[in-house]
């Protein structure tokens, strides 16, 4: 019978030889490269953190004890690292600038202060860090941990939310904008921080160090869902297309950068927005845009943005996927001979995925299309 701390080890080797892999795989990819670069050098921490996991589990630390101070330190790398990879991925940047470098201070402020106040110890001093003695120096960076990944976790979902609203004010189809895996890693993220929090109140209160476990299990957990995710997030025009909204803005007179359209002018753009969509459609292509629209109205795509935003309480996303289901709509009801499938006629209409279709659907009429579809046939047989 395999003893715990052999699985634990197991587990621990497992994990890290899944973050290599990873790691390499990110390195390969030929988008999102500085992105993908930061995400592969994380994996490679999250590796070594692994094996000095093995090596608290086996005592073997003490072999190598000033590799401790690594241990505790790592944390404070993981926070800014996917904060910064999910700021790179949505401003879609291509270069890592020295600013983002000030998000390493802490990190590098421990290992500084360690190699005068940790580093230079006896063999039994380590002896009795290890199995449960807190140390004051280690104790205070312990206790700063969850701090420091609440405070990242917060700025990563923030950015992940600000980053969905922007593809939504900027597309009328986002089904090749693949959000699930930064959805993904956020969640995960957040998970690990919450089993952080857990592990360090269990500590605080039971005096025991067998939470940190909890940590290293969930961290494999999390890099054995990533390797059955798909990394296939391509790279969106959200930077161009801001860049356009500044270069139409610029062209505006300062009164509506700094105060909005006024009354009469929003019921102007909204007027000749109406009567544009009505007319030609435009709805109907699929990979339609807010910077297409924009040119179609005549107007800039900043004030296209604000009356849909301002004016209407929509987003583009929403606004277009409205007149997409009354098309929709439309189509059920000439095709009476059911001739089309529900989804050819979404297709028709502009969406240019099923689930998009569905969803869209029953979100703006409360129903399914086949029940729409029904309600439509049984009204006619009435």
């Amino acid at each position: 019978m395999l003893q715990f701390k052999e699985i634990l080890s197991y587990i621990f080797v497992i994990g890290a030889a899944q973050a290599i892999q990873l790691a390499v795989f990110l390195l390969r990819k030929k988008e999102n490269k500085t992105a993908n670069k930061l995400l592969a050098i994380t994996m490679i921490i999250f590796s070594i953190d692994f094996i000095l996991g093995v090596l608290y589990v086996t005592g073997n630390i003490l072999k190598f004890p000033q590799l401790i101070i690594l241990n505790i330190s790592f944390p404070f790398l993981y926070g800014p690292n996917i904060y910064l990879y999910v700021l790179l991925l949505t401003k879609n940047q291509k270069n890592f600038k020295p600013l983002y470098l000030l998000n390493y201070i802490p990190f590098f402020t421990i290992h500084f202060c360690g190699l005068f106040i940790f580093y230079f110890k006896d063999q039994s001093f380590y002896a009795t860090l290890l199995y449960g003695n807190q140390f004051w120096y280690t104790q205070i960076i312990t206790n700063l941990i969850p701090v420091s990944g609440i405070i990242y976790t917060a700025f990563s979902v923030m950015l992940a939310i600000k980053y969905n609203k922007a593809i939504r004010n900027s597309f009328s189809n986002i089904d090749k904008i693949n959000l699930k895996w930064l959805i993904y890693l956020v969640t995960g993220t957040i998970i690990i921080w919450l089993i952080v929090v857990f592990a360090f109140i269990v500590e605080l209160f039971a005096g025991t160090h067998n939470a940190n476990l909890l940590i290293y299990v969930g961290m494999s957990v999390f890099l054995f869902g990533i390797g059955y995710k798909s990394l296939k997030q391509p790279e969106v025009s959200i930077v161009k297309l801001q860049d356009k909204e500044e270069e139409d803005s610029k062209s505006k007179t300062q009164h509506y950068k700094k105060s909005g359209l006024s009354d009469a002018a929003a019921s102007d753009y909204l007027n000749k927005l109406f009567k544009y969509v009505e007319e030609n459609k435009p709805y109907l292509k699929n990979d339609l845009n807010v910077s297409d629209l924009a040119a179609g109205v005549e107007i800039s795509t900043h004030n296209l943005s604000e009356i849909i935003n301002s004016k209407l309480g929509q987003n583009f996303y929403d606004f277009i996927n409205k007149y997409r289901i009354e098309e929709v709509k439309k189509l059920i009801e000439k095709d009476k001979n059911t001739v089309y499938s529900i989804l050819a006629l979404g297709y028709d209409a502009g969406f240019s995925s099923k689930s998009a279709f569905y969803s869209a659907f029953k979100k703006v009429t409360g129903i399914t299309p086949a029940q729409y579809r029904s309600d439509i046939q049984k009204n006619k047989a009435v």
